[in-house]
């Protein structure tokens, strides 16, 4: 099998888990995909532990940041590099233990005519794991994928999970500019506007700690879904001004 497959992990200051990620990802991709680790600006030893682990696997591709950009910013870069490089897919997973690698060859496998094959912790078949998850990002979760599903009828559960595998040809003349966690604001906004092929995957919902903060006080439930609001209007606006093109197949 040719590998036609990135696997892309965005990284901020995981210098206790990452080698414990690559292990457990390697073995479901070392022989069909390749894996990109996003830096994006990390102050602990994970600069130095990517250089060691990109100097043992030829497979493994790094982009290191100087300053942190935003967990959004190393989605774009990670996308970026999957259409310089000319792959085909792109699958974008989280390096804090709450997605499992062991899922990889389900996105790889999925219908391969799909744009966005999405992971979604709320489907009937998403187990859970860890912890209790806390209440208001599961809320406002909802209440975002409601208010996207009743504007754009995509009919999506979870608008937020991270795990995602991308058609890379469907996306190659993006031009993402939210840097944010609210970043998939705008691709939902894309999809809708160039009418793009998305289905649901179910993964399971593991919570293993509940200290992540969002930073700029979007610790506050208020604050915080007043942004993911104000940012999917802005990217709204954005796309409805934007001529369709024809997608290339």
């Amino acid at each position: 099998m040719d590998r036609n497959t990135l696997i892309v992990i965005p990284v901020f200051n995981e210098e206790n888990v990452i080698e414990k990620v690559l292990e457990r990802t390697i073995q479901f991709t070392e022989k069909y995909a390749d894996i990109l680790f996003v830096n994006d600006g990390s102050t602990d030893l994970t600069s130095h532990k990517l250089t060691t682990i990109s100097n043992k696997f030829k497979e493994i591709n790094i982009i290191q940041k100087t300053k942190n950009e935003g967990y959004g910013a190393s989605l774009i870069s990670g996308l970026n590099f999957a259409i310089e490089k000319k792959y085909e897919y792109c699958i974008t997973m989280d390096c804090d233990d709450q997605h499992q690698p062991s899922d990889i060859p389900r996105f790889m496998n999925f219908d391969s005519s799909i744009d966005l094959v999405s992971g979604s912790r709320y489907l009937p078949d998403s187990g859970v794991q860890g912890i209790e998850p806390p209440k208001d990002r599961i809320e406002i979760n909802r209440r975002i994928t409601a208010k996207i599903n009743d504007h754009y009828k995509l009919g999506i559960t979870d608008s937020f999970c991270g795990f995602k595998r991308y058609r890379v040809n469907a996306f190659r003349n993006h031009n993402f500019t939210e840097t944010g966690y609210a970043s998939p604001l705008e691709l939902w906004s894309y999809i809708f506007h160039f009418s793009l092929r998305i289905k649901e995957l179910n993964v399971d919902r593991i919570y293993i700690t509940d200290d992540r903060s969002f930073g700029d006080d979007l610790d506050r439930k208020r604050k915080r879904y007043q942004y993911y609001l104000k940012v999917w209007k802005r990217m709204h606006l954005k796309y409805e001004n934007m001529p369709k093109e024809p997608r290339k197949k």
